[in-house]
């Protein structure tokens, strides 16, 4: 039951995070439902990537934490 409601949760976030950025957010939630928690190094690491695409390498791009 835990594994389950951790792959649903997952999927949601997923999907809503792949919307804000631009991303396919089905792909993304179908990912999280079926794989949990462990997409998400996945998501970030292409997050990056499109967004480093995206702006080139030359530029700098500071992000809040």
């Amino acid at each position: 039951m835990f594994i389950a409601l951790c792959c649903v949760l997952s999927a949601l976030l997923l999907y809503v995070q792949a919307l804000k950025n631009a991303m396919g957010a089905k792909r993304w939630g179908v990912a999280g439902l079926c794989l949990g928690p462990l997409v998400v190094p996945l998501f970030i690491s292409r997050k990056r990537l499109l967004l480093m695409r995206a702006m080139g390498r030359d530029n700098v791009y500071w992000q809040p934490r």
